[in-house]
């Protein structure tokens, strides 16, 4: 019997990832290469999404681009590269087009000895990806410490928001030691303004989440109380500038560590939804909330994945409302879940891909949109035997004739 080809092999695998869905969707080429990681989707436009992921090079990690279409991904590209970057399965650099069509990418750079000592690097690009400017870091505090999970939100056409976990006052013995949840406005010239303390104690590790509204930006996150309850919280900056932090949902969950998993969030004028993690009680699951006040309040819309939710949640836009994506675990694997909203909150449909590694490996899979409801996801998976970024495109589903609410 003659052995397997790589042709074959990469057929059986497509062939898992697709019989998986109740729709049909097809696995497409990667523009990531073996060892690739850290993938993230930017939207461009309706008909084309931007895939961003980290890649050994020479000593060090590249961060690499590539723009998908209907015909597949264009060349890949690198923004930047070195050795002594952070490279990290959870804290992931990232990429945000601005509505004046600048792009803004980040990533971490190694500040010192110590394991966490990273700082956060920015650079602008004006011509596509062709270009890009010198790196400047949206913080000055110049401590060896954690600056990381960040998001952005566009302050306008030109100037992007970017929020951050900041480490500066565990280095500081006259302060507690605690993270802080910090923002800072890069304008197109490089220049930086606006910078704020919007909470001075927060969980270490989770991910940020920011969105503009039409009223205004709005942040979600995961705060840290003195009695190690870990429940997420909202701040939004009106004309008096930001608010006091505000509890989103009372999960009380009280863990004694940061379990390393961030809420979502994505916004259309006033309408806004967040996905997270919580797991009280030892009974995880994940929530859905939405709100129709910019953010003023939020309504628990859906909860999922009682008692097997892993979380690692993601969120884009659709034609109907929203997409929330999230990993929970059957047996001993991973599964990717997909549900379409209206936004009302109602679930719309439901799709899964299985053989998601339920651990680190998989790291935080990715969701994007394309026009026609088309959902594409990205996660890390293997292929060949080596860890490599993929990308799964589905065709259009229910999600394209859900009834939409309010």
């Amino acid at each position: 019997m003659n052995r397997p080809t790589r042709a074959c092999l990469f057929l059986a695998v497509l062939l898992a990832a697709v019989s998986a869905f109740a729709g049909e969707g097809r696995e497409i080429d990667s523009p990531a290469g073996p060892g690739s990681l850290a993938p993230a989707i930017t939207g461009l436009n309706a008909e084309r999404l931007i895939l961003t992921w980290l890649e050994p090079a020479d000593d060090g990690h590249a961060l690499n681009f590539a723009v998908l279409d209907g015909n597949g991904f264009g060349p890949s590209r690198t923004i930047a590269s070195g050795e002594d970057w952070f490279a990290n399965w959870a804290d992931t650099p990232g990429l945000f087009v601005l509505p004046g069509g600048d792009w803004v990418a980040h990533w971490l750079v190694k500040s010192g000895s110590s394991t966490y000592a990273y700082d956060v690097v920015t650079a602008r690009s004006s011509n596509g990806g062709a270009t890009w400017t010198k790196p400047v870091s949206p913080h000055r505090d110049g401590t060896q410490t954690e600056h990381g999970f960040v998001s952005y939100f566009a302050q306008s056409g030109s100037s992007a928001g970017l929020v951050w976990l900041d480490g500066r006052r565990m280095a500081a013995e006259s302060d507690d030691g605690a993270m802080t949840l910090r923002s800072a406005v890069l304008s197109g010239n490089g220049g930086l303004s606006d910078e704020a303390l919007l909470d001075e104690r927060v969980c270490d590790c989770c991910q940020t989440a920011s969105a503009m509204t039409s009223a205004g930006p709005v942040v979600v996150y995961r705060d840290r109380s003195e009695e190690e309850i870990r429940d997420h919280y909202v701040v939004r900056r009106t004309e008096e500038g930001w608010s006091d932090p505000r509890r989103l949902h009372a999960d009380n969950w009280r863990i004694g560590g940061c379990p390393v998993n961030g809420p979502a969030m994505v916004a259309d004028g006033e309408r806004v939804a967040v996905a997270w993690f919580t797991m009280p009680e030892g009974k995880p699951r994940v929530h859905v909330a939405t709100s129709g006040d910019s953010g003023r309040s939020f309504e628990l819309a859906d909860s999922l994945g009682e008692g097997s939710a892993l979380g690692r949640v993601d969120l884009a836009l659709s034609d109907s409302g929203f997409v929330l994506s999230w990993v929970d675990q059957v047996d001993r694997s991973g599964e990717l879940v997909l549900v379409g909203y209206d936004w009302g909150g109602n679930p719309l449909w439901r799709e899964r891909i299985e053989g998601i590694d339920a651990g680190r490996a998989s790291g935080f899979p990715r969701l994007g949109m394309l026009a026609g409801c088309r959902p594409v996801v990205a996660w890390t998976g293997r292929f060949d035997g080596k860890r490599r970024v993929r990308v799964l495109r589905l065709s259009p589903g229910k999600a394209c004739h859900g009834r939409s609410a309010g």
